[in-house]
């Protein structure tokens, strides 16, 4: 396979890369970095804070909170990228389930891709990611919720903090 066709599959199949073309692919990918992961390894941990995402460009990699495997991530797939974009610590820890080789990217490298148009589809299709992640769980969630129900157990009320509560605290 030639390299313009390994980043035209890159485009085609990493969610995050949808509508790049295959030379932008290929800048983002020399300007990040390949790390090797080992089965078992830790790739980050839950309230550590951090600036890289990584995609998964082979392998398969765990996702836990609290020592609970919530998802399993596969090739293509995205992950990190809520410490990056909300600037707070991360919230689950990432082992690798096999031997997995990541894309990792930091905020620099994010904030430093020359082309506007690029990093605007980059953003756009983090947004999708992050939406469709947030569809799935709203699901789940409401799966959740009428099992409570039907076995009398109480669920709390969450109320979305307010910025100034934040502020106050």
């Amino acid at each position: 396979m030639t390299d313009i066709k390994k980043y035209e599959r890159y485009a085609e199949k990493i969610p995050l890369f949808n509508g790049l073309m295959a030379e932008e692919v290929e800048d983002l990918i020399k300007r990040g970095k390949v790390i090797i992961a080992r089965k078992g390894e830790t790739i980050f941990h839950e309230g550590m804070l951090g600036s890289n995402l990584f995609i998964i460009l082979s392998g398969k990699v765990g996702i836990y909170i609290k020592n609970q495997l919530i998802t399993k991530c596969h090739v293509g797939d995205t992950f990190g990228e809520m410490a990056v974009l909300n600037k707070k610590p991360r919230t689950a820890t990432a082992t690798a389930l096999e031997e997995s080789r990541l894309l990792c990217l930091d905020e620099k490298q994010i904030n430093d891709i020359l082309e506007k148009h690029v990093a605007v589809r980059l953003l756009l299709n983090a947004i999708h990611v992050l939406s469709e992640r947030l569809e799935r769980d709203n699901y789940l969630i409401a799966e959740m919720v009428k099992l409570l129900k039907k076995h009398n157990i109480d669920i709390p009320e969450l109320e979305p903090k307010r910025e100034t509560e934040e502020k106050d605290k």
